[in-house]
């Protein structure tokens, strides 16, 4: 009964190591740069930013006559930032 106890107490423990590992580790696979993971554009990169581009992605959009890079949530959709060379367009 102890030597059950401990496996489940270890094994609990253990998931609460390796899931922020493979968050982290999906952040780091998205290739973004630290300025890049600024989310709110507040001039620097918090680690709930930095966890936060695992489900971020983007693509690039046409507004007016610039090329831009909008930055969206994967589970949504919805922007989360749009890049236009110096301008930055942040979600309300």
């Amino acid at each position: 009964m102890k030597k059950t106890l401990l496996f489940l107490t270890l094994g609990i423990a253990v998931l609460f190591l390796i899931y922020p590992a493979c968050i982290a580790l999906a952040s780091l696979a998205r290739g973004y740069g630290w300025r890049e993971m600024d989310w709110n554009s507040d001039g620097r990169t918090t680690v709930s930013e930095f966890l936060a581009a695992a489900d971020i992605d983007k693509r690039s959009v046409q507004r007016g006559q610039d090329v831009c890079w909008e930055y969206y949530a994967l589970k949504d959709g919805l922007p989360v930032r749009t890049d236009c060379g110096l301008r930055v367009f942040i979600r309300p």
